[in-house]
């Protein structure tokens, strides 16, 4: 049985750990092959932890199909971590839809914590990237560009 095919098994493992490490190594196994299963795993594994892992590893491999599980686990996850990994994930990609999102991530109350720092980083670097991308100089800049255009698409 090939690596990435046992990986894949282990995505239906008992143990979270498990789990957790296969969704990990399918990450740096970089095999496309792994991206429905990874996509299910963020749209159905019990626990937050994987489905993170799951979205940042899509951020990783990515294709279309993994966009639009990644705006919605952005969206509707009931794990905060796990939408704030899908909207790093998708915003990596460029796609827009992560601009609102993770602007609200940025701004939300500081836990001061080696993750929460780590976080903002992340979030703080692919809103930059998008606001170069789209001609704005600064987020803000982006975030107004953005409602404004979402504005006029309705």
């Amino acid at each position: 049985m090939l690596e990435v095919e046992k990986l894949i098994e282990e995505l239906k493992a008992r143990k979270k750990e498990t789990r957790e490490k296969a969704v990990d190594q399918l990450a740096l196994a970089q095999d496309l092959s792994a991206i429905p299963h990874l996509i299910h795993v963020l749209q159905h594994d019990k626990e937050g932890s994987v489905r993170r892992r799951a979205a940042l590893a899509l951020g990783r491999l990515g294709d279309e199909q993994s966009k639009e599980a990644l705006a919605k686990a952005m969206l509707t996850d009931k794990d905060e971590e796990t939408r704030k990994s899908a909207a790093i994930s998708l915003g990596n990609f460029g796609d827009e839809r992560a601009i609102l999102p993770l602007y609200e991530f940025l701004q939300a109350p500081r836990k001061n914590n080696f993750f929460d720092n780590l976080d903002r980083a992340r979030i703080n670097k692919v809103l930059m990237e998008l606001a170069q991308k789209k001609m704005q100089n600064s987020i803000e800049a982006l975030v107004a560009w953005y409602q404004e255009k979402q504005k006029e698409e309705q």
